[in-house]
């Protein structure tokens, strides 16, 4: 039977975590070791969650100080054993039975030997798990795209061992999300990037959530522009440093290209030239094309 590790982070969850536990429990056909950091929660998630570890023996508990969701995903990761398979879990959700195996069935199918990422849709609910909406992964899949802007929820994500210890390897001093960091890295040095249409998972959104569908718009929106205009290079070329410092020997010539020319752009024309005209370097939105195409005109991409 295979075997995944599911990497749960922890914040202030009482209301929701011992369901989201529970359906990560009863997952069908794989044999699951759940591993739940507590990122500095200051309601009762932790009496909750110990408890729970007390009753079952596969359950790993640890507390952390709080360093955000993205750093305290990527300590779990750090901490992780030896496994087939790791998927990535909010506090908040419930899973469907089969989400597991059916992310490893279609890992298993395309993997051969490489590093693997599973990415799947998602049914968004509400609060009391009535269905809102169902989202599909949008966006140019592949690495321009994901360059462009980043399609993965860290919560459908599963890989294999093989992209775990490439993320292992390399800790980077500059991150915004560990979903889109780990799907950048898998892209950048030749992975599988697998996407499912269907969905397994009720995605819930409510008023406390760390993470989630509501921060897709002017909330967003606004934070993106907050982060370009306080930093004097942009968000994009700090992720190219990071992937050519961390994978410099890994990257395809494809990914190679990208990262070179994002990190020069703002003093080079022909490279800034090169990513205006890249007809891969794009996202499947035409408005986002055309904020993307301002933001490198004005060095803010």
């Amino acid at each position: 039977m295979n075997n995944v590790q599911v990497l749960l982070s922890t914040y202030n969850g009482e209301k929701y975590v011992k369901e989201q536990i529970e359906s990560i429990l009863k997952q069908e056909e794989v044999e699951v070791a759940l591993l739940v950091r507590d990122d500095g929660s200051k309601d009762k998630t932790i009496e909750i969650v110990q408890e729970l570890a007390k009753a079952n023996k596969n359950i790993t508990f640890y507390k952390g100080k709080n360093l955000g969701p993205a750093r305290s995903f990527m300590d779990l990761v750090n901490q992780t054993g030896e496994f087939s398979y790791f998927a990535f879990a909010d506090q908040d959700d419930v899973w469907q039975p089969r989400k597991l195996i059916s992310a490893i069935y279609k890992l298993q199918q395309e993997e051969k030997g490489k590093p693997s990422l599973y990415l799947s849709a998602l049914n968004i609910v509400d609060e009391n798990l009535n269905t809102i909406k169902m989202k599909q992964v949008e966006g140019n899949h592949c690495f321009e795209g994901e360059m462009v802007k980043n399609f993965a929820t860290g919560c459908t994500q599963v890989f294999n061992k093989l992209l775990r210890d490439k993320i292992k390897n390399y800790n980077p001093t500059y991150l915004i999300m560990h979903d889109s960091w780990i799907t950048r890295v898998c892209y950048a040095i030749g992975g599988n990037v697998i996407i499912d249409e269907n969905t397994y998972i009720q995605y819930r959104q409510h008023t406390n959530n760390v993470l989630g569908y509501k921060d897709e718009g002017i909330q967003k929106l606004k934070k993106q522009f907050k982060i370009a205009f306080q930093q004097k290079i942009s968000m994009r070329v700090n992720i190219a440093k990071e992937l050519k410092k961390g994978y410099e020997k890994e990257l395809t010539k494809e990914a190679k290209e990208v990262i070179e020319n994002l990190i020069v752009y703002q003093q080079n024309k022909k490279a800034k030239k090169w990513l205006l005209k890249n007809k891969k370097f794009r996202s499947t939105n035409a408005i986002i094309n055309a904020k993307m195409k301002m933001a490198i005109l004005i060095n803010k991409f």
